[in-house]
């Protein structure tokens, strides 16, 4: 299985050990609560909503990051010599 890392803010996390089982990770916790919500959201009225009011993009910013990216605060690994 491939991992990804996230960051979430303490209150995030906070919530997330709070209805986590004793023997279930925290990808565990997400899928069964996302799943446990799947059936209330109404995708169609949701992507007509989408389509009536779509998101607005600043274009500026979004050009400006394409050119320069934003760096990562970990530091680079780099191969070691032998």
């Amino acid at each position: 299985m491939k991992l990804k890392t996230v960051s979430v803010d303490l209150e995030a996390f906070k919530m997330l050990r709070r209805v986590r089982t004793k023997h279930e990770s925290y990808g565990d916790v997400i899928r069964r609560v996302f799943a446990e919500h799947a059936d209330e959201i109404d995708l169609d009225r949701y992507l007509a909503d989408m389509i009536a009011n779509p998101p607005q993009v600043n274009t500026e910013l979004l050009r400006r990051r394409q050119k320069n990216p934003p760096r990562s605060r970990r530091p680079a690994r780099h191969a070691h010599a032998v």
